[in-house]
């Protein structure tokens, strides 16, 4: 797996603990299948409740990547896929370089515009899916370690909140229109 944007800039929501993409997100996973997160989606980060947080160093340090993919795949229990190759998102300029400028130094950074709605599909996603990708996203940051990658995804075999999501669907023609 392999993220094609660079690491994601999110801000915060109106509601406590809980923030939103600033940029659309592209994850290519092992079998050459490249998934959307949309702009906007709202994130709690790592759902990880207070009282053990401590353990793993508090909720929000590791890469937010993976935790975005996999909130978005619960959130829907299902997923945006992309029919375009990594190079077909670039010769088309949906995948594009961008000149990131702090003060007087620049980034060279990969960021994703919007792809129009008839290159994405709307797939279904099972919870053993999420999880699994959720775990090969936490792989491909390269910044967390085997044991705590593997400690994540025992914990998300937990989440009885996959029982009371999944009602609202994906609507690809308001995908880039607001807060999701």
């Amino acid at each position: 797996m392999e993220f094609l944007t660079f690491y994601a800039e999110i801000g915060q929501s109106a509601e406590p603990n809980y923030w939103y993409t600033k940029h659309n997100q592209l994850f290519l996973d092992q079998d050459g299948s490249i998934y959307l997160v949309p702009r906007h989606f709202v994130t709690d980060g790592y759902t990880i409740p207070d009282w053990i947080a401590f353990l793993g160093g508090g909720k929000m340090k590791w890469d937010i990547r993976p935790a975005i993919g996999h909130d978005f795949d619960c959130r829907y229990h299902q997923c945006v896929k992309v029919h375009l190759t990594k190079d077909e998102l670039i010769k088309k300029g949906y995948l594009r370089d961008f000149k990131k400028v702090k003060g007087e130094e620049y980034t060279i950074i990969p960021v994703c515009e919007d792809i129009p709605i008839e290159y994405l599909s709307v797939e279904p996603v099972t919870f053993n899916q999420a999880n699994s990708k959720f775990k090969r996203m936490m792989k491909a940051t390269g910044n967390i370690k085997n044991w705590r990658i593997n400690l994540m995804r025992c914990a998300v075999n937990l989440n009885i909140g996959w029982l009371f999501s999944g009602k609202e669907k994906i609507d690809l023609t308001r995908l880039y229109k607001g807060v999701l």
